[in-house]
């Protein structure tokens, strides 16, 4: 009697949205749906690619579906209800592939202040703070010596006259810091 009540409970949570954000879809995801069961010449159209726009996808004939905030899994098991729910198909098996190269699962520093291109930058293994701004274009021409680094709502302070003179006040940069390079 445990296992019948633990299975269904278990496939609930697998529908509902997780909170991990890596493992979930969201806005920019770029993901392809390949349809399995029925005969080929009918799932054709339902092998796509498609991005998550405004936390939805459109399917054919099934319409605007919720994407954003589901694992691959969970989206998987709300596509195939849908495909049978509107008789569609009686059999679908839906597997889900996130692309992981997609804009919105690159990870990303913020350099902002008196660089020639402030923005985001793609953030990779061992990216120094030196390196973030030469990402940037480099500092302005009017720069003061000091750029701050904002990792988790904590602030330091670096010179880049002493980053230049020694490379080990180069600090790492990590996803998601905000760099700010002071102007004059």
């Amino acid at each position: 009697m445990k296992r019948s009540f633990i299975f269904p409970l278990a496939f609930i949570a697998m529908l509902m949205p997780q909170s991990q954000a890596d493992n979930v879809l969201r806005d920019g995801d770029v993901f392809e749906m390949r349809l399995s069961g029925p005969p080929e010449e009918f799932t054709r159209e339902f092998t796509l690619t498609l991005t998550v726009d405004e936390g939805s996808v459109n399917l054919p004939m099934a319409g605007r579906l919720r994407t954003a905030g589901f694992s691959n899994a969970g989206l998987a098991a709300i596509v195939e209800k849908r495909l049978k729910d509107e008789k569609i198909f009686t059999v679908a098996n839906v597997n889900i592939t996130l692309n992981p190269n997609t804009p919105a699962r690159q990870q990303m520093v913020i350099v902002g202040g008196a660089v020639r291109n402030p923005g985001r930058q793609l953030w990779m293994a061992n990216l120094s703070l030196k390196g973030a701004i030469s990402s940037a274009g480099g500092p302005a021409d009017f720069v003061k010596d000091t750029v701050r680094l904002i990792r988790a709502g904590k602030s330091n302070t670096f010179s880049l006259r002493a980053m230049k003179k020694d490379p080990s006040q180069d600090p790492t940069v990590l996803p998601g810091d905000f760099i700010e390079v002071d102007g004059e």
